[in-house]
């Protein structure tokens, strides 16, 4: 069986500050952080490191949620973005902190988006 690399994007709107983490899973495993188009840092990840990753691909479920009410008090305070692809697939999934607090649908794509963020801090 071939095994092909998995790409991953995140982008973290937060706080007017646009975060982006680019994860390279395959022979060599690597993370890039950029803010905007600068990159801020890069390196190989542990195999540690990846083996975490792909467990948390394996758990995300796809998030369905309900249509919230209009509330003014509901503002946005960061929006993500989170891009999953490989050879035979690709998946992409956004939210708001908003749709976050209101279900629990998000939680595995969350989840992957906390991990990646913390092995992203360095």
């Amino acid at each position: 069986m071939t095994n092909y690399p998995i790409a991953i994007e995140l982008t973290a709107w937060v706080e007017l500050g646009l975060n982006q983490y680019e994860v390279t899973l395959g022979e060599v495993s690597k993370v890039t952080v950029k803010r905007t188009d600068d990159v801020l840092h890069s390196r190989e990840l542990t195999s540690s490191e990846a083996e975490s990753l792909l467990k948390a691909i394996q758990s995300v479920t796809v998030p369905v949620t309900q249509e919230l009410p209009e509330n003014p008090n509901h503002k946005p305070v960061s929006s993500y973005e989170l891009i999953i692809e490989s050879a035979h697939f690709s998946l992409e999934y956004n939210w708001e902190d908003v749709d976050a607090q209101s279900s629990k649908a998000f939680d595995s794509v969350i989840d992957l988006a906390q991990l990646i963020k913390g092995i992203g801090k360095f």
